[in-house]
């Protein structure tokens, strides 16, 4: 699975204040541990909703491309600050988190995917807000997948987020999830998936316990990505142990090699 690390995230008060003081000794450091705990990608997300985001994650991305060597995720709803990061970026061709099934965010994301050969989220939501239902959130997927193939983008590129909203709020929510996942994955053939766990364990205590339970279930029904904490080491081990259980790792290898370095705790 590819692990995206999201700590870099300013819905988070911490780094909500580093960001706006320009803090790069905070950011770098959440950049480098994710890296040095294995995140394949390192997310950039600087919406505070204070100041000028697209200078914000230029700053951002010169200061984890200052930390760590490991690829960016740049994180945005408006296309102006990630097409400010791609800018930042150079040659460098990051994931883009994301785009949704409006007609707006289709119109400008989609392009931006597709000139610079980005792999692309795409989040099961519309004008409408999130599909209650995994019917209703396969439509908007239906929509957006067709859009991409004809903005040119290879089905292989897309990761389709069936989106996890609080179990807190709603027990029936992981079922919804794991339901749309199930779906995306038999409909359309070689577009991958992403989810971002912790949305499920928001105002619970153990919150990791929760998003190991997901994420477990979600490697089953064929989840490509995720969207986590990479220094969370139980949270890793449970995604070794749920790969291996569900057949994805041949011969255990990866499981094995995770025991021997100390990966599973």
């Amino acid at each position: 699975m590819i692990i995206i690390g999201e700590k870099i995230n300013g819905t988070i008060q911490s780094v909500r204040d580093a960001i706006l003081s320009r803090d790069s000794a905070f950011v770098g450091d959440l950049a480098r541990e994710q890296a040095d705990a294995g995140a394949d990608y390192v997310d950039v997300n600087v919406g505070t909703g204070i100041g000028d985001e697209a200078e914000s994650m230029k700053w951002a991305v010169g200061v984890v491309r200052a930390a760590t060597d490991a690829p960016i995720c740049l994180d945005s709803p408006d296309p102006a600050v990630l097409a400010a990061g791609l800018e930042a970026c150079g040659s460098e061709s990051p994931f883009l988190n994301s785009v949704t099934g409006t007609e707006e965010s289709i119109k400008t994301v989609l392009p931006l995917a597709a000139r610079h050969s980005c792999p692309l989220v795409a989040l099961a939501m519309d004008e409408a807000g999130i599909p209650p239902s995994p019917a209703e959130r396969l439509l908007v997927c239906r929509s957006i997948v067709s859009a991409a193939a004809e903005a040119g983008i290879e089905p292989d590129s897309l990761y389709i987020d069936p989106l996890v909203l609080p179990l807190s709020a709603d027990c029936t929510q992981g079922r919804v999830t794991l339901e749309t996942l199930r779906s995306i994955k038999e409909e359309f053939d070689g577009v991958r998936t992403v989810m971002g766990a912790s949305n499920a364990s928001f105002g619970l205590p153990r919150r990791s316990l929760i998003n190991r339970s997901l994420l477990g279930a979600a490697v089953y029904f064929g989840l490509d990505a995720g969207i986590l904490d990479p220094t969370d080491t139980e949270l890793r081990a449970a995604i070794y142990a749920a790969e291996a259980v569900a057949g994805g790792d041949k011969f255990c290898k990866a499981y094995m090699k995770a025991y021997r370095s100390g990966g599973l705790g």
